[in-house]
């Protein structure tokens, strides 16, 4: 888990609850695009991982769709070693496959933004230190100069 700093700041104490809320409602008008903004696929799909990212720091409520993922992901046999349906895999070869699909499909906004929350849980899920948890490292940092 990610924990984010953030009480104080530039813009007051937001909370990481606050911060998550404020960037699930980025994603969610952004993509509806009802407004001014509309996020395009790319777009929706970097606001989904930053509102992931947000989510795992802020905890509490927000760990739900972290589970939801997390049980998914179990219900098709990743990390079940030999024994899971599609033989041995593992979170990293996941985390690989999300990265495969942003290049290479054609995304939806909706697509990429549920695309973006489930890397913004499953990269650093594939463990501290590898490649795949740069990204969240970053972007955690990132949204603890917000708040702190």
């Amino acid at each position: 888990m990610i924990t984010l700093a953030a009480s104080g700041g530039p813009f007051g104490p937001l909370g990481t609850g606050g911060i998550a809320l404020a960037v699930a409602i980025v994603l969610v008008l952004g993509v509806r695009g009802n407004g001014r903004v509309k996020l395009t696929s790319s777009p929706a799909a970097y606001v989904g991982f930053i509102a992931a990212t947000a989510a795992a720091g802020a905890g509490k409520m927000w760990a739900k769709p972290e589970q939801v993922v997390g049980q998914g992901l179990q219900g098709v046999g990743v990390g079940q070693g030999a024994d899971g349906p599609f033989g041995d895999v593992g979170l990293g070869a996941v985390a690989a496959i999300i990265l495969i699909i942003f290049l290479f499909a054609a995304l939806t906004p909706v697509f990429g933004a549920t695309l973006g929350v489930i890397a913004g849980f499953v990269w650093p899920a594939a463990g501290t230190g590898s490649i795949w948890a740069i990204p969240s490292d970053v972007i955690a940092g990132i949204l603890a100069s917000f708040g702190s």
